[in-house]
Order: structure tokens, then C-alpha cells, then sequence
């Protein structure tokens, strides 16, 4: 039998692999010994992440602010809508949806200073070389050596077989942002803006993103879908201008955030092997459309630890239906191939979907009837030609896999 060093290896201590460690933590786990594994464990402040859910959600608890109005505004026109429970139209302070934003240093905080006190929690400060499931266990190569594990949570490198996967629209989400404080008051802290298509396109499909605080404090970030990222002075300059339009007067930058989000359309697997499993990004969480991660994680993290505390099998997260991968794949081609028709989409998209059903479309908990209405809403020629390469795409695949 194989000697294992402990009862759970967790490699990687982002955003995946804290959610893991903390639904660790919320079960009576402390006779089982877990390594945590990452180059370093300090608490970061270079990002934060923003999420629709009730005040029960994971995590809302650690959230510096929540919304219950998000705005989305095109040139000429805007809307504003109050978000509301997931059915019907009635509110309720339990079920009311809410639009959150998490710190980073609040989330790694708290899970980082929890874990601190648990005896059986062991961090190890190494870079990760290699990843590989054997029929014994899963293997973390470092290098000092290795360390073994009947099940490992890895959220630091794409498994061979999904690497190996055909990239078709190699599409990223990347966005540089400010913390800003204005010396005029121009932003609404009562409705957080989803999105702000007023703004040149610049080749790519771009808009504004906007978390106000206060009067004259907000997050302000743009956003851009396209093949390429931009070096921040970049987003610098495209913010500043945005400001100016705004009327901000003076401004002052409390702090930045640059980052890069994969939209592609590469399948990534949950699981690499029998006893290594892929969490977070690599293991498919984030939608490739919208960027949206931080709830599938901790829905992944809750499903595999689930299995782990109570000694069964892990099993991958049910995957929703197959519509909704094809809708992202077919939008992913019109924003990769056709990137002027991006704003045009979204702008008919929210002027004839209440903001509420767009949410729970993008949640992929939607009807059938529902989602099919919204989709007639959209311009059809350019859906219609993209759908039907995508189904090409998926015949050509299908005739090729035939033995």
C-alpha cells in the first residue's frame, strides 16, 4: 500500500484552492491531515471578484459592498434595473439578489488566518514542477521532492489531455481598473454598472465596468474581449479618458488591478486522473462568455470536499445543459470572427430582456421557453451563421471520432 503524506493535497492556494480549504474547514475534518501547496501564501490586494447571489451565498459574508441595482448604458440610452429574487417578481431580504464584490485580501485573509490555527493543515511553500496520477495516488512534483495524496485538488496547470484539446476561438477577457476618488460627484453608489458600451470599440468588443462606493469613489475598469491583452498604460489612458467624459475633474488612484481571463472554447475536464482533479479555471468553472467564476468554484469545491469528507468517490460537477455550452460557443465565434456585431448583441440583448432573466441565463438556470424568447430577441443573421459553423464544426468532429 502506498505511503501517503497526507489525507488531501491541495496544490495551488488561489482563488480554487482556498474555496477547497475552506469547505474543508467547515466540516469536522480535523483528524485529517491536508498539505496546501503554492509558491508563496501571502495575502494578495491585486484583484476582487463580483457575483450575483443572496446574502446567504458563499462568501457574501466577506463582502465590502453589495448592489441591488446594476445599470447597463449604450450610446444614446440606459436602463436600470432592481434585481430580484430568482422567481417571480416578489422581494424578500433572504431571497433578494444582490450584486457583491469580495477583496482578495479579505477573502485570504480569512481563509489563510482560519487555517493558521488548525493543526492538521500543513503549508508547503514551493513551486509546483509536475502533476501525476498513479494507481495508487496523486503525485505533486517539487523541487525537494514529492508529495502524495489518495486525492489531490490542483488548480495550477491544464491536464494533458485538455492542453492537447484544439483552441478554436482562442478569445481572452483582460481589463485594467482603477480605484478612484474624483473631486466632482459623477458616479451612483446605489446602482453598480454591469456594463458601459458608450466608449469606441476599439477593434474588440469593450466597455466600462463600474463599482461605485460613493459619490466620488468607485472602482472604474475597462474591460475588452479579443485575441490579445493590452499593456496597462493602455487601459491608463482609455480610463482616464473615460473619466474626463464623465466630468471627474481631479483624480486620484487609490489602487490598480490588471488581469487576463481565458474565454476560449478549449473543453477542460474536471478530473485528470483517478485520483487528481482539476478545480477552478482549468477545471472548466469559468463561463467562457462572461468570465464569471467565483460561485461555479465554490459550487465545485463543496461537491468535491462533499465526497471526500464522507470517504466516496468523487464525481464530477453535473454540468448544465448541453444549450448553453453551444449558445457561449456560438457567441465566442461572432465576438472571434465578427467582433463589430459584439455591442450591437448586448445592446439588443438588454433592451429587450429584463436585467433579471439575462442573470439567470447567465447562471444557466433558465427554461427552455425562456431562454428560446431571449434568443429570438437577438439580431439573427450573424447567430445563425455562427450557429451553423458551430454545428459544423461538431459533425466534422463527430465523423472524424468514428473508428
Amino acid at each position: 500500500m502506498a505511503a501517503f503524506d497526507a489525507d488531501l493535497i491541495i496544490a495551488g492556494a488561489g482563488c480554487a484552492g482556498l474555496s477547497a480549504l475552506w469547505q474543508v474547514m467547515q466540516g469536522p475534518n480535523e483528524h485529517r491531515n491536508v498539505i496546501v501547496i503554492d509558491r508563496n501564501f501571502e495575502v494578495g490586494d491585486d484583484r476582487s471578484w463580483a457575483f450575483w447571489g443572496t446574502q446567504d451565498a458563499p462568501f457574501a459574508h466577506l463582502a465590502d459592498r453589495s448592489w441591488d441595482r446594476l445599470k447597463v448604458r449604450f450610446p444614446g440610452w440606459e436602463t436600470v434595473g432592481q434585481l430580484q429574487q430568482r422567481t417571480g417578481n416578489r422581494t424578500s431580504r433572504s431571497g433578494q439578489r444582490l450584486y457583491h464584490r469580495v477583496r482578495q485580501r479579505d477573502y485570504d485573509a480569512a481563509i489563510l488566518g482560519e487555517a493558521a490555527r488548525r493543526p492538521n493543515i500543513q503549508f508547503v511553500a514551493q513551486d509546483i514542477t509536475g502533476l501525476r496520477d498513479d494507481c495508487q495516488g496523486g503525485v505533486v512534483e517539487l523541487p525537494e521532492g514529492e508529495l502524495r495524496a489518495p486525492l489531490v485538488l490542483q488548480s495550477t496547470q491544464l491536464s494533458p489531455s485538455d492542453n492537447a484539446n484544439r483552441v478554436r476561438h482562442p478569445l481572452r477577457q483582460h481589463f485594467g481598473g482603477w480605484e478612484v476618488r474624483t473631486q466632482y460627484p459623477i458616479f451612483d453608489p446605489l446602482a453598480a454598472t454591469l456594463m458601459d458600451f458608450d466608449t469606441d470599440q476599439l477593434e474588440a468588443t469593450a466597455f466600462f465596468y463600474v463599482l461605485p462606493e460613493a459619490r466620488n469613489r468607485a472602482l472604474v475598469e475597462l474591460t475588452m474581449f479579443s485575441l490579445e491583452s493590452c499593456d496597462p498604460a493602455f487601459y491608463d489612458a482609455q480610463i482616464r479618458q473615460y473619466l474626463e467624459r464623465l466630468g471627474a475633474g481631479d483624480v486620484s488612484i487609490d489602487r490598480t488591478e490588471y488581469g487576463v481571463i481565458p474565454m476560449d472554447d478549449r473543453r477542460r475536464g474536471q478530473q485528470w486522473g483517478q485520483h487528481v482533479w482539476n478545480v477552478g479555471t482549468v477545471g472548466g468553472m469559468t463561463k467562457p462568455t462572461s468570465g464569471y467564476t467565483f460561485q461555479r468554484i465554490h459550487a465545485q469545491a463543496r461537491h468535491l470536499i462533499g465526497h471526500w469528507a464522507n470517504n466516496t468517490a468523487p464525481t464530477a460537477l453535473p454540468q448544465p445543459a448541453g444549450r448553453y455550452r453551444f449558445a457561449d460557443r456560438t457567441l465566442l465565434n461572432i465576438l472571434h470572427h465578427h467582433p463589430e456585431h459584439g455591442r450591437t448583441i448586448f445592446e439588443r440583448l438588454f433592451a429587450r430582456t429584463p436585467i433579471n432573466d439575462v442573470l439567470t441565463f447567465l447562471d444557466e438556470d433558465s427554461t427552455v421557453g425562456k431562454d428560446a424568447r431571449m434568443v429570438a430577441k437577438l439580431p439573427w443573421p450573424p447567430f445563425l451563421r455562427a450557429a451553423a459553423l458551430e454545428f459544423g464544426a461538431d459533425l466534422a468532429t463527430a465523423i472524424t471520432r468514428r473508428p
